[in-house]
């Protein structure tokens, strides 16, 4: 192995430009369906059926270009609400419902 000990001053530097870099790391907010499937830990083809059943469009997503954007903070509020609370779809079709 043939190491360049001028190479191993240089490791200093390199340590100072990396934590300069993670200290100015912007997270990002707006995830697509890869990246949602990922954060979330389902899979690409069940992120669809969330946001058909779960999600509320102009909330939890939004259709901008041709592409559908996901909200991280609002993903993370639906992932801590309280699991009695109703579904969407499930509370705009009991209004129908009186309404017909």
């Amino acid at each position: 192995m043939d190491i360049k000990f001028e190479n191993l001053a240089k490791i200093d530097d390199i340590l100072k430009l990396l934590k300069r870099q993670q200290e100015n790391k912007v997270e990002k907010r707006w995830l697509n369906t890869s990246e949602t499937a990922i954060y979330l830990g389902y899979s690409k083809e069940h992120i669809p059926k969330l946001k058909n059943s779960y999600f509320i469009d102009g909330v939890h997503y939004h259709k901008k270009a041709g592409r559908v954007l996901f909200d991280k903070y609002e993903l993370d509020n639906w992932v801590t609400a309280s699991v009695n609370t109703i579904n969407p779809r499930e509370i705009a079709n009991e209004i129908l419902k009186d309404l017909i």
